[in-house]
């Protein structure tokens, strides 16, 4: 059975820079928040299709096929997972190993765009057919929320705080608990989290990742997409939109309580 190795995040939580940083590491193919219905998506989203089209982003990012080949290809009404299908033949014929970012935004947000389902609809897709490594990456609720509130208009306008715990906490929920990264824990020390991360996804180490940063190619936060280093400070926003007193608000919140005793295991303190 073939592998497939899948990155998880939710929005504001990471999943930009970490999965660059997997893109650097030896002999990966990254394609970059695929969902298979990101191109429906991206339609309502108002965006060109290619931005979440995997045959798009495997050629153009990695030059899989030959000209007329891709043309053919992206012109096409192949499914979506016969083209997955195609980018693995052909990123194993290249001795690589295919690394996608799920976009799980989709999954357990999703609004206005598109109804939240509360399963990872990737991974049961390639699950029927491939061996699937997933790392699942995590960001403290709180600051995951604070950071989407001052990022994302959509966010503010469409999302009340009991929207937005149960999208966390059904991806919490969805998760390999074994397989899990915090966000947090990588920006301490990036080096051993990625050590662990390759040994998850079974990937090749590369000590000269850093150097690597400024060649790949993915989707997401502006300036995780085009960093060359790793910060390593965890800020909510420079911008602050929710004052102290809404904060305490949340924190005292009944489900925002719940659910950081489910997520005891990963943050001790709210």
């Amino acid at each position: 059975m073939k592998t497939i190795r899948l990155i998880h995040n939710l929005p504001r939580s990471g999943g930009t820079i970490i999965s660059k940083c997997l893109g650097a590491q030896k002999d990966v193919i990254l394609l970059s928040e695929i969902h298979p219905d990101g191109i429906l998506i991206s339609k309502k989203m108002g965006v060109p299709r290619s931005s979440f089209d995997p045959v798009f982003q495997s050629q153009t990012w990695n030059n899989l096929f030959e000209k007329n080949e891709y043309k053919k290809i992206y012109n096409s009404d192949l499914k979506f997972e016969e083209k997955i299908e195609l980018i693995l033949e052909r990123t194993e014929l290249t001795n690589k190993k295919l690394v996608i970012r799920d976009w799980a935004f989709a999954d357990f947000f999703g609004k206005p765009f598109i109804e939240p389902c509360y399963k990872n609809s990737l991974f049961e897709i390639l699950n029927k057919k491939y061996n699937v490594l997933n790392l699942y990456i995590m960001r403290h609720p709180l600051k995951l929320y604070a950071s989407c509130y001052n990022s994302f208009g959509f966010f503010r306008r469409n999302y009340s705080l009991d929207f937005f715990i149960k999208g966390y906490k059904n991806y919490f929920l969805n998760t390999l608990k074994n397989n899990i990264l915090i966000f947090e824990n990588f920006i301490l020390n990036p080096e051993k989290s990625l050590k662990k991360m390759c040994n998850t996804l079974e990937i090749d180490y590369d000590k000269d990742y850093l150097n690597k940063l400024k060649d790949i190619n993915l989707t997401g936060d502006p300036n995780a997409r085009n960093s060359k280093i790793i910060y390593t400070k965890d800020s909510v926003s420079k911008k602050k939109l929710i004052n102290e007193d809404e904060l305490n608000k949340i924190k005292n919140h009944d489900d925002f309580i719940n659910l950081m005793k489910d997520l005891k295991n990963y943050y001790q303190n709210v």
